[in-house]
Parts: C-alpha cells; structure tokens; sequence
C-alpha cells in the first residue's frame, strides 16, 4: 500500500531519530555491556512525542503509522520495546470496553508482551486466578503490568496482571537476538484482568501485526546493505552485482522483503480501516514473516560473502532479530488450519 506524505514524515524522523541515538557503535556497547534499559534513551524517545501521537481519541495517528514506527524499529535493531509499549500504553486503553480499560488501568502502566506459544498457564475458572509459567517475555524493564495467553474454555484468551503482585516472580534469560532483553515469569495464584473474547482477538492480531512489521524492516535494511555492498565490492575487476547468480539471488531477497510490506501495511491498516480483515491480514503477516525474515537475512549474509559470516559485520544481528521473533509465532498445525479457515471465510 502506498504511505500519505504525513505518514512518510513520520516515518522519517522516528528513522532519523534512531540514525541519530542508536547507531552500530551503540548497539555493540549495549551488547557487552549487558545493559537491559537505556534510562537515556527512553527519556530521550518521550521527546518525539509518540506515546501521545497514538493515545485515544486525542492523538493524530492511526495503526497504520504504528505499523511504520515498527517498521523503523526493526530496520535499526531498536534495542528497547517501543511497539509494545505503544500497544500496551496508548492504543489499547481506547480500544478495550469501560470494564476492562477501568481494571487495566488500575494495575499501572508500561506494558511487557508474552507470545501466546510462550505462555504455559492454568486458569482457575472460579477465582479468575493464574498459575504457571511464561518462557520469555518481552519488555519487561520499566514494565508494571504484562499481557499474556491462557486458554480458558476451548479458546485463547488475554489477560493483564501487575507484575509488582506477590505471586509474581521474573528473571533476565539469554536471547538468541543479542539487542533484545527477555525476561522468564513465574505466577502463582496471580489476580489477573481477563480481557473478552472481543478484546482478546484484537490484541493479539496488533501484537502479531507489530511484529510482522518488524521482521519487515529487517528485511528491508539486510537487502538494503546487500545491495549497497555489491555496488561496490569487485572480483575479476567488476562489482560482484554484475554476475548473474548474485543478481538473482538478492533479486528473489528483494522480491519476498517487498511483498511482505506490502502484506504488513495492510495488516496494519486494516485494524481501524477493515476490522473484519484484521484477523484473517494478522495471520497471513506474521505466518509470512516468520517464514521469509530468516530466509532473506541468510540470503544477504550469503551474497557478502565471508565477510558476511563475521561477528564484526550487523547482518548476524538482523538474522538473529528475525529469527527471535520468529521462535515467538511458530509454524504449527492449529495456526496453519486458523489462516485457511479465515481466508475461506
């Protein structure tokens, strides 16, 4: 889909920005360092005035432009969770029901995320009470509240809980992508709020279309540098872009990162502009990303050549992005049979 001019602007200085505050040299430093949040960077981030952009019914953009600020996020390896924070802080307060925006609101603010693959939890129908584990969390540094999966009678339902509850238990775990921070949860017995049917299916098709965008701007910037480095690398006296098998081989890289925005930005624009093509659009965006993102990575990392292989270059770090969000939506047979029953109406 084609982007207006004020969504280009957007879409440029939250580019710029990153250009600016997290550049190679950064995310290097923050990566040895093991630093999980960057207090300067997030204070930093409030000036552009994102948060309030997207909040209610008083902010000027749309889902689509947070599709874009994905975009942005996973085409500059952004090392913090800003998606999830503008999901979970100022998109989905207007999009939940009195009952369930009083009680969200009441459990704080700063939104950590958990896949629904990585949630194994029990619900106690009685009580409204959770007990289990999640694997992996994402966003979990300056988070009070974190949203969540359970399956609750023959369906997945969301689900908030303050993570300060006494039940609550969270640990640092090691991530394959080396400049996002995960965090393991524990719950025992947990208060949670239990979203709708309704509310459910809404979060977590945007959760879904969020990443799938992200995994597209890791796409875009791998085929990005390739292209740049076969402008001007030479063998035999000529750039290696001249020969026939390394064009082919970017060209189809090429081809799937498009044809993945083009999925992603309608995904995203359907959530306001044709919610009863959400579901069906989050599906066949996060199914096609998980399957071309790691796919695209490794075909730029191939045409670089040896250099391509090396710790010192960033495309491993793009690999490893893809393939994390990947391991959060996996391929699996019930996913599978959900996208070709919602295509088939």
């Amino acid at each position: 889909m084609q982007i207006t001019a004020d969504q280009r602007e957007l879409q440029d200085l939250v580019r710029r920005f990153f250009q600016d505050a997290v550049p190679s040299e950064y995310l290097r430093k923050r990566m040895t360092s093991l630093l999980r949040r960057d207090e300067a960077l997030v204070e930093s981030l409030k000036q552009l005035g994102l948060e309030e952009g997207f909040g209610g019914a008083g902010g000027g953009f749309s889902f689509a432009e947070l599709g874009l600020v994905a975009e942005e996020v996973g085409r500059a390896l952004f090392p913090e969770p800003l998606s999830e924070r503008l999901l979970g802080d100022a998109v989905l307060p207007s999009m939940l029901g009195d009952d369930s925006r009083k009680a969200y609101d009441a459990i704080g603010s700063g939104t950590a995320f958990a896949p629904a693959s990585c949630c194994k939890l029990k619900l106690a129908a009685k009580t409204k009470r959770i007990s289990g584990e999640i694997s992996w969390a994402i966003g979990m540094e300056g988070a009070t509240r974190l949203i969540a999966a359970v399956e609750y009678k023959g369906a997945t339902r969301l689900f908030a809980f303050c993570l300060g509850h006494a039940g609550v238990t969270h640990k640092p775990v090691s991530s394959l992508d080396l400049t996002t921070s995960l965090s393991a949860v524990s719950l025992k017995d947990v208060s949670v709020v239990l979203f709708t049917e309704e509310e459910s299916l809404f979060i977590q098709d945007a959760f879904e279309i969020l990443k799938a965008c992200e995994i597209y701007g890791v796409t875009a910037r791998a085929v990005e540098m390739s292209a740049d480095y076969l402008k001007t690398r030479e063998q035999f006296g000529v750039p290696i872009g001249a020969f026939q098998a390394v064009q082919q081989r970017i060209a189809d890289a090429y081809a799937s990162s498009e044809s993945l925005g083009a999925l992603c930005r309608f995904a995203a624009w359907s959530v306001h502009s044709s919610p009863d093509q959400r579901p069906l659009t989050a599906r066949a965006a996060i199914a096609y990303a998980s399957e071309v993102g790691p796919s695209v990575c490794e075909a730029a990392i191939q045409v670089h050549g040896g250099i391509g292989f090396t710790w010192e270059y960033d495309l491993h770090l793009y690999l490893r992005r893809a393939k994390a969000i990947q391991a959060g939506f996996p391929a699996s047979t019930d996913r599978v049979e959900e996208l070709l029953k919602r295509a088939h109406g």
